[in-house]
């Protein structure tokens, strides 16, 4: 019988199975979000900077905030101390939207609340905190470390506006933020100053907001306003006053000259003279001064710098300086007086004093040298009797020694005279030395002992005079009774006297009347008297 195949052995095929469970879908799909936020973290970052303050005032890591006109461009990432430790260093990240703001020029500060004369700025930061503020930049050059400024700037780039520049010799209460007014309308601000190379002057950068800035032209006039200006003179007392800023901090007034109908465009940056005081500045031009020089062998008390000078009551010019000279010959100490004087301010008179000067002498030298040679002389007189102010005054005067005079000198030397009080002084003091002379404790003595013998001899006649004051006392109740008693004689026969007149001041009236009525009787006499009318008998 023969043996049955066995079956075939079974083939193990296993199934690869490539599927997900759905287990696997959250986590990979947690993975995708955090890939693309951290993508999209690092496309929005900028540049990350760091800026340089003195103090972090104010500053909070994750919290303080970079702001561009008021939108947040950046978050402060860390604030640690500098290397020296004489500062901080704040590091930030910027947004990527404003990465090509970190240039060289941009500027950066932290805005806090600030109090001072031009106001009260970041108030908003009392409730949100302080943030950095930022003033971007055009600049093509890159940076990342940058130094804080500690006040915000004044002027913005892109600010509409203009800025010019005003030359002066004294700063004065000038700060940078002081205002600059046209009209009293605050138009602009001062945003710098600083000395001139050569330091004789002040240059003092001012803004003149839009659309104010068409106001300033070629012919402008800028001055100091210092908030109250008095002026004392033969129209009263004037008061001038611009705003409470203004006399805290100071500040800045601008106008036009009213014969200017047209002005001139002029350009950023120009320059002009910032005058002392609205009278200087609205002059008219002095054009250019002459420097003379007067010697007064007389005390100057009472002279100051800028003390004004004057010709015939007309002021023309303004004292320079004042030094004190040695005269060994004489002895003495005279002053030397240096003044500027503007011939321009004679008007026509300039023109006629060329002409009437020697031929072909049109310069101020020459025309000066002919008035001297006319008794042209410098005086020292009293301007201000309360304050014992002085000024100079230049006038003719007569009978004078006529003086030397160089006009081809350096500066021109003025003749000079002695003031009225000058000469009234020596009188004075001659005439108190005089006084002094009178010996009147002398006269005095004389007459204490004068008095003494006047009281002795009243005491001595006292009671004889006594009697006769009694005898008067008595001689007036007589002549009293005399006269107002009513049975007084005199009285009685002054009342018959009066009757008496009376009676012929009646028989008068009556002689009167008749004379008027027979005028002819001054001539025939006076007529008889007509008889009497015949009585009838009665009838039987």
């Amino acid at each position: 019988m023969n043996a049955s195949p066995s079956p075939p052995s079974p083939v193990v095929r296993r199934k690869r199975r490539f599927g997900l469970s759905l287990v696997w879908l959250v986590p990979i799909v947690a993975v995708i979000a955090g890939a693309s936020l951290i993508a999209r973290s690092f496309m929005q970052q900028g540049p990350a900077i760091t800026i340089e303050f003195r103090t972090a005032e104010g500053i909070e890591p994750g919290k303080t905030e970079v702001r561009y006109k008021e939108v947040v461009v950046g978050r402060v990432e860390r604030v640690r101390v500098g290397p020296t430790r004489q500062n901080v260093l704040v590091d930030v990240q910027l947004s990527a939207n404003t990465a090509d703001v970190a240039v060289e020029d941009t500027h950066f500060w932290v805005v806090r609340p600030r109090i001072g004369t031009t106001g009260v700025s970041g108030l908003g930061t009392l409730l949100s905190g302080a943030y950095i503020g930022m003033d971007a930049g055009s600049s093509a050059t890159e940076r990342r470390h940058f130094v804080g400024l500690e006040a915000p700037p004044l002027v913005l780039r892109g600010e509409p506006g203009r800025s010019f520049v005003l030359h002066t010799n004294d700063l004065g209460s000038l700060d940078i933020g002081s205002p600059v007014y046209y009209r009293r309308v605050r138009v602009g601000r001062v945003v710098g100053f600083t000395l001139d190379p050569n330091g004789d002057r002040v240059l003092v950068q001012v803004f003149i907001e839009a659309p104010h800035e068409r106001l300033v032209g070629a012919s402008t006039r800028f001055w100091t306003s210092t908030g109250i200006e008095f002026s004392f003179d033969a129209k009263g007392v004037a008061v001038n006053t611009q705003s409470l800023a203004t006399l805290l901090g100071g500040g800045i007034a601008f106008s036009n000259p009213e014969t200017v109908t047209e002005q001139r465009p002029i350009t950023e940056g120009s320059e002009f003279t910032l005058f002392p005081n609205e009278k200087a500045a609205l002059a008219p031009p002095d054009g250019d001064p002459v420097r003379i020089r007067m010697r007064f062998a007389q005390s100057m008390r009472g002279l100051a710098v800028d003390a004004p000078i004057e010709f015939v009551g007309i002021e023309i010019g303004q004292v320079r300086g004042i030094a004190l000279q040695y005269d060994a010959k004489n002895h003495r100490f005279p002053a030397e007086v240096d003044a500027d004087i503007y011939p321009t301010r004679l008007g026509a008179v300039v023109s006629e004093l060329q002409r009437q000067a020697k031929p072909n002498a049109n310069t101020p030298a020459d025309i000066i040298g002919a008035l001297v040679a006319n008794g042209l002389r410098a005086q020292l007189r009293t301007g201000n009797v309360l304050s014992g102010q002085m000024y100079v005054a230049l006038d003719f005067v007569s009978d004078t020694k006529k003086a030397a005079f160089d006009p081809r000198a350096a500066v021109l030397e003025i003749p000079t005279v002695p003031s009225p009080l000058s000469d009234l002084q020596p009188q004075i003091a001659n005439i108190v030395a005089s006084i002094s002379k009178v010996p009147f404790d002398a006269i005095g003595r004389d007459l204490q002992r004068m008095l003494a013998a006047s009281n002795a001899a009243i005491e001595r006649l006292t009671p004889e005079a006594q009697h006769t004051l009694q005898d008067v006392r008595r001689t007036l109740d007589e002549v009293q009774r005399n006269l107002t008693a009513p049975d007084a004689s005199l009285q009685r026969n002054a009342n018959q006297a009066l009757q008496d007149l009376q009676r012929a001041a009646r028989s008068m009236r009556v002689l009167a009347d008749y004379l008027q009525r027979h005028p002819e009787s001054l001539l025939r006499g006076n007529a008889a008297d007509a008889p009497p009318p015949a009585q009838e008998e009665p009838a039987r």
